[in-house]
């Protein structure tokens, strides 16, 4: 059974966590990870994603949104699973650095686009 919760939904917090997936992800993949290891933590960003929008549809203080929590903190739960004291940093650091550093022609061109407009 839920516990009803009147405690403001953690949004930045879990956007966090689903930018650090990615990244995890991108850095697995790299590596050659299986498809196991993959899914496991695909799985987990859709839980945290689903989290949120379970929050953004349903106010404090209704099952909704103890449901979107209990998705949060069981997502975050399978999160810790997947790392450990040993679990080197810096390949994540690195995929989530890529994927800044090599944006793709279509995304060049938004940001050009965006920048255009700003000057007016």
């Amino acid at each position: 059974m839920l516990a009803i919760r009147h405690d403001a939904f953690p949004f930045e917090a879990v956007r966090d966590l689903i930018g650090i997936l990615r990244a995890m992800y991108s850095a697995a993949r790299a590596r050659g990870a299986g498809p196991r290891q993959l899914a496991a933590i695909g799985a987990i960003g859709s839980e945290l994603r689903h989290a949120v929008e379970l929050a953004l549809e349903h106010e404090p203080g209704t099952l909704g949104h103890a449901a979107a929590w209990q998705r949060a903190e069981h997502a975050t739960g399978r999160l810790a699973d997947l790392v450990d004291c040993t679990t080197p940093l810096e390949p994540t650091l690195d995929a989530a650095a890529r994927r800044i550093r090599e944006l793709s022609p279509s995304a060049a061109r938004e940001s050009a686009r965006r920048a255009r407009i700003r000057r007016g």
